[in-house]
């Protein structure tokens, strides 16, 4: 199995090793405040490859550079816009990407060989001065197999990537427990590709009016970004949304669906009756308590062998975006 070592901090002797992987083209799994990475030198093709082969990643899906700062993202791209200048001020290290013109020393692989680069600068401290370690930009979607859940524990990792992956660092469980919030500079007026932990209200006030592309990629054509694609952090689990409060869905014949075999039932603020045998699951009516536990539960229900998940449709205010998002693509039709 592949070694897992607990990492109490930046100042780590753990990290140092799985800096030494990095530079030498390994992949080490790493905590964020959002979920754990998949890491490799961002400007080693080879080593990026890896990734997408130990994830089984298509290739049209590019991956996010994770730098120290905002002076080592500049190095990666071919325009730094006062935009991006006022973002990471105000939000690195933090839960936001930004999608920006990439410059020459960034690998095709990386872009999915599109034009753009998406860069983050993680608040995670094992995140941080794992990547000060390594001295290189850190190429690290979330640490999981395509299209599955997202890990918010090193256990998580290990279970969907096992021997693939050359080291993980446990740094405990992520906080935010949802991915970045991705911003697209690029082209034209910016826009979220991918809601996350900071809202677009938040943005706007650096930059203005901000788009909401809320879409879905075809399975074979490119994305400019991660996390856009029709099915993405599905539980194994079949996840059916149904609507607050309205318990198990029936069939035409007016039986309850699904009842034969494990079933649960996950409610927001309220829980419904439920037959005997399903397992009903309360969570509160808070987007920010949600989002954290969201990723973690799913695992808890596929661990124990949940077959079917029904659950509760989140409100629809700006709160819960995020939220929202997740659940509608784990819930779309697997694609072949």
């Amino acid at each position: 199995m592949t070694r897992i070592l607990p990492v109490a901090g930046p100042a780590d002797a753990a990290i140092e090793e799985a800096a030494a992987l990095l530079r030498a083209g390994g992949l080490v799994a790493f905590p964020t405040e959002t979920v754990y990475g998949l890491g490799a030198d961002g400007l080693n093709p080879a080593a990026v490859a890896r990734i997408y082969a130990a994830k089984g990643r298509p290739a049209t899906n590019p991956v996010i550079l994770h730098v120290a700062d905002a002076a080592s993202a500049q190095t990666l791209v071919s325009h730094w816009s006062p935009e991006a200048q006022r973002l990471a001020e105000r939000f690195w290290p933090g839960p936001l990407t930004l999608v920006l013109p990439a410059s020459g020393t960034v690998p095709s692989i990386v872009r999915a060989g599109g034009p753009s680069v998406a860069l983050r600068c993680p608040a995670h401290p094992v995140a941080l001065a794992l990547i000060r370690a390594t001295g290189r930009p850190l190429a690290a979607p979330s640490a999981n197999r395509s299209q599955h859940l997202s890990p918010t524990l090193a256990q998580h990792v290990a279970s969907s990537l096992g021997e693939a992956v050359d080291l993980i660092l446990d740094g405990g469980p992520t906080e935010a427990g949802l991915e970045s919030t991705i911003l697209d500079l690029s082209r034209g007026r910016p826009c979220v590709l991918r809601p996350g932990p900071i809202p677009p209200a938040d943005l706007e006030v650096l930059v203005g009016p901000v788009d909401l592309w809320e879409g879905a990629v075809r399975a074979g054509d490119r994305q400019a970004a991660p996390g856009m694609a029709e099915r993405h952090y599905a539980p194994r689990a079949r996840l059916q949304l149904v609507a607050p409060g309205s318990g198990l869905p029936e069939t035409p014949g007016g039986t309850l669906f699904g009842t034969s075999g494990s079933v649960a039932y996950v409610a927001l603020g309220t829980l419904p009756p439920l037959p005997p045998g399903v397992r009903g699951i309360l969570l509160p009516l808070d987007a920010d308590l949600v989002g954290a536990r969201l990723y973690a539960l799913l695992h808890e229900l596929d661990d124990a062998g949940c077959e079917r998940i029904f659950m509760e449709r989140p409100p629809e205010d700006e709160a819960w975006l995020a939220v929202r998002d997740r659940l509608r693509r784990a819930s779309a039709k697997e694609q072949p």
